[in-house]
């Protein structure tokens, strides 16, 4: 006789289709015969089985009512509809549970970092929240008119934010043009199309960026060489995305945290006491469930 093991679910759930998958091990967790399940969904029982064995695609409604029939969290709904080949429903966004984690989340992270610069953004940019060693880094470098409402390729990449400051600049900028690009094709978003016109109506944009971008190595972090009275300074922007699942939050939130590369302070004591104990980006957080705050 097989013994059972933690696995053997899991190990009975292979099929060629991650959607097949996913349905074959919560149909079996939840102890449901195919003929019940086709009798929940109103579908045949040749169609389940098809489903499960990945000869036939669900449709996007077909997909939700199996994740309301298995009784599926938010997390677990969205890994469901990815593998179906469909986006995660933006309203999950909305999950109040999801909201105060994301909220403690980012507050966490922000915190942890100091006296390092932190922040946290959407996916087109814009500064959600920021801890007091960003603001201590960005204050004396950047027009104040670009954090009235800051968005950080603007002020990575406008000839009145960090610019002027960076060795790096054209290259960073070409880099980040590219990602914002990308996301923009992606999503066809109005708010990444207004960027892209806002930088380059300023001059952000090096002329053949895309040339030049594609040559580069893109990943989640980017240097930045920072020109400084003691010389270049080289400093390392991290980002991670801020969600429970990689598919789950649409938009997404990132959390970005800047170190120097030689381990020193990127901001002083001095820096951080200047820094405004009201100013309106610090620590600031989501405003109600799952909301950006205000523009």
């Amino acid at each position: 006789m097989k013994t059972s093991t933690p696995l053997s679910l899991v190990d009975q759930s292979r099929s060629e289709s991650a959607f097949g998958r996913l349905m074959h091990f919560w149909r079996k967790t939840l102890g449901l015969s195919q003929e019940q399940l086709s009798e929940d969904l109103g579908v045949s029982t040749r169609h389940i089985s098809f489903l499960e064995t990945g000869r036939s695609q669900p449709s996007r409604l077909v997909a939700g009512a199996l994740a309301e029939c298995f009784g599926l969290s938010a997390r677990d709904r969205a890994y469901l509809l990815t593998a179906a080949g469909f986006s995660a429903d933006q309203s999950v966004f909305e999950t109040p549970e999801l909201a105060v984690w994301m909220n403690k989340s980012m507050q966490n992270a922000m915190a942890r970092a100091e006296p390092e610069p932190a922040f946290a953004l959407d996916n087109f940019g814009r500064v959600i929240s920021v801890n007091r060693a960003w603001l201590a880094f960005f204050l004396p470098r950047v027009d104040p008119a670009l954090l009235e409402a800051p968005n950080m390729y603007e002020l990575v990449m406008n000839p009145n934010g960090l610019r002027p400051h960076l060795h790096n600049g054209t290259a960073l900028s070409c880099g980040l043009a590219l990602y914002l690009t990308m996301e923009t094709l992606q999503s066809d978003s109005p708010e990444g199309w207004a960027m892209l016109a806002r930088l380059e109506a300023a001059g952000a944009l090096p002329d053949n960026w895309p040339q030049l971008a594609r040559r580069l190595i893109h990943t989640s972090d980017y240097p930045l060489a920072l020109n400084t009275g003691e010389g270049i300074v080289n400093l390392t922007v991290y980002n991670d995305t801020l969600s429970s699942t990689s598919q789950l939050v649409q938009p997404r939130l990132l959390i970005g945290r800047i170190y120097r590369d030689d381990n020193r302070r990127v901001v002083s004591d001095a820096e951080l006491a200047a820094v405004p104990e009201d100013h309106p980006l610090l620590y600031r957080q989501l405003l109600r469930a799952g909301s950006l705050p205000d523009k």
